[in-house]
């Protein structure tokens, strides 16, 4: 990837990628350490640092493939200069334990220059600290004063900032080689280094380095196709996978393998301890939060590993493919769910687990997760034998049955980070193209839902910060429904909000049921530039009668349990009802984003 970021088109994606927690501050959604306010703490070797790459939203989009990764970060498809994106990387680096990144620098003018600035200024008062990553030996070999005048620049512009890493009071600036360089340029980076600079320099290693006459401050390699790098005497280096776009895996991810190579690490007792890395995403390296590997912590079992420092919890981990091997940047992204799911009374949501297993995609649920009273008890006995083993991959919302139980709070500390704020559980994330929604519709439990609550001026908040072609909402009581519980009018601000930003899709629960609307207006007229609701209360409760059929109402049933599934392409939607094995039931169309 390295070779590509000259020559590809700059894309500019208009979109706020991240998840957002309701107004909370995301630096101090997960933080392992509080922010300092004064002088932060000096680093000392042995040093844990990793490498870090501000490409972003620039590199989302490469060969004409976008998203350009075989996986799907829990903040979205975000902009690596936003400071709430900065603020929750720095957040998980910590829990990591991780004291320093390792920025991606490409030269002055380059994007990833002004990003440099964008980070430390994120970063003022916490104790976290940055160092470069040189990038331009891989584009030639820059001449002693081109390298001066880098280093001279990076002198005067960062390194007095106090995030910027400094060994024995000098700033550091990490270079990258290629397989041609040697000791030629261990020579022109040391007389560049002159005494007025006084940098601590790491370059990388190169058969023979050794024997090299001239000798920088440290050595370093940068290979992430290796599990397990160790330099003796200078550094250690250690790679969780590499799948880079259009190949099969150079370095599988084995999580058992992962815990074992930081217990190495951490034993090694290496003055640099390097990780690669927290977010190359088009090699496949990143150890930042997915879908694919979430955990229970919020951070993703990969991060999890070094903040126990290879001691785990997590000792199991499936690689996520999409069926049939398709790799997740070469079509659209999936989401596929349903709502009022398990009881252990029941094995109908055992069935309709089955069918997400055999379904790659993001999860969603419409709500009533467990019955019948959302206790940890059900989440435990009842919910994580079926449903529970997506549960890595899926965004939930919270429904009435989980408010038999004082706050949901059982919910909220069974989901984690990935239910929203507890006492909220609204919140909203990025999915390809699209911007998916989550709202809580226990009105009188959030402090309201009509036009005016915090609920509904966040909802608009959201929708003007994301001003996406396509936006899909989902939560537990619907607006319209034919079934017993008829329609929920609580919902109207919801519904206004959102024709008011032009969004395309709400999915829903509640009735044990399934329902599909042509697009309507928030009042219930047709329209065809309206929303399109569907109602999938089918995923393996109870079933419950369809009543008086509203209008609007293009096919409803009332005898088959199943999922949901969506493709969302960039400008339209496909939609599919998947039943249960032995069921024949079914439903599918597209529609187009307006």
């Amino acid at each position: 990837m390295r070779k590509l970021l000259y020559g590809f088109v700059l894309v500019v994606v208009l979109m706020t990628s991240t998840v957002v927690y309701a107004d909370i501050p995301a630096a101090t959604n997960h933080s392992l350490h509080p922010q300092m306010n004064k002088a932060e703490l000096a680093p000392q070797l042995p040093l844990r640092a990793i490498f870090y790459y501000p490409w972003f939203p620039n590199a989302w989009t490469q060969k004409g493939i976008y998203p350009y990764t075989h996986y799907s970060p829990s903040l979205g498809f975000y902009d690596s200069g936003n400071a709430t994106i900065i603020q929750q990387h720095i957040a998980a680096m910590q829990y990591g334990r991780i004291d320093a990144g390792i920025l991606s620098w490409w030269g002055q003018g380059h994007y990833t220059d002004g990003r440099v600035s964008a980070i430390l200024a994120a970063t003022a008062g916490y104790n976290f600290h940055w160092a470069i990553y040189h990038e331009g030996e891989s584009q030639g070999n820059p001449t002693v004063s081109e390298i001066k005048a880098d280093l001279l620049y990076l002198r005067d512009q960062y390194s007095q900032n106090q995030a910027f890493l400094k060994l024995d009071g000098r700033f550091v600036v990490f270079v990258y080689a290629d397989a041609a360089d040697g000791c030629d340029m261990v020579t022109r980076w040391i007389q560049a280094n002159s005494a007025e600079i006084n940098a601590y320099i790491v370059l990388k290693v190169f058969p023979g380095y050794k024997a090299c006459s001239s000798q920088p401050q440290n050595w370093h390699q940068y290979s992430p196709a290796i599990a397990v790098d160790h330099q003796i005497g200078y550094s250690y280096t250690i790679s969780p996978g590499f799948w880079k776009v259009g190949e099969t895996p150079r370095l599988e991810r084995d999580l058992a393998r992962w815990n074992q190579n930081v217990r190495d690490m951490v034993a090694s007792g290496a003055p640099l301890q390097l990780v690669t890395t927290f977010n190359e995403w088009g090699e496949g390296t990143s150890l930042e939060s997915t879908l694919e590997w979430n955990s229970s912590s919020g951070f993703g079992v990969f991060l999890d590993a070094l903040h126990n420092n290879g001691a785990s919890p997590f000792k199991t981990f499936i690689p996520f493919i999409r069926a049939g091997g398709i790799s997740p940047s070469l079509d659209d992204p999936v989401l596929v769910g349903a709502g009022d799911i398990a009881d252990c009374n029941t094995q109908d949501d055992e069935a309709t687990a089955a069918l997400l297993a055999s379904i790659s995609g993001t999860v969603y649920t419409t709500g009533d997760n467990v019955y019948d009273y959302g206790t940890s008890a059900e989440f435990a006995n009842c919910y994580q034998p079926s449903w529970g083993l997506v549960k890595g991959r899926t965004f939930p919302s919270v429904g009435n049955h989980e408010y038999r139980t004082t706050g949901a709070g059982p919910y909220y500390a069974y989901f984690g980070a990935a239910a929203g704020k507890p006492g909220e559980g609204y919140y909203s994330y990025n999915l390809g193209a699209w911007h998916i929604i989550v709202l809580n519709s226990n009105c009188a439990e959030i402090g309201g839902c009509q036009a005016g609550s915090p609920q509904e001026q966040w909802l608009r908040k959201d929708l003007a910060a994301n001003p996406t072609l396509c936006t899909l909402a989902y939560w537990h009581h619907p607006r319209f429904n034919s079934g017993k519980h008829g329609n929920s009018p609580d919902m109207q601000g919801f519904w206004q909000a959102l024709y008011d930003y032009g969004a395309e899709l709400v999915l829903n629960g509640h009735a044990h049921s399934y329902e599909r609307f042509a697009p309507q207006d928030p009042m219930g007229k047709a329209d065809p530039d309206g929303i399109q609701e569907f109602v999938v209360g089918t995923g393996g409760k109870d079933h419950s009668p369809i009543e008086v059929i509203q209008p609007n109402s293009e096919i409803t049933n009332a005898n088959t349990f199943g999922v949901l599934k969506f493709i969302l392409h960039p400008a339209s939607y496909e939609w599919e009802f998947v039943p249960v094995a032995g069921k024949t039931f079914t439903d599918s169309g597209n529609r187009s984003c307006r």
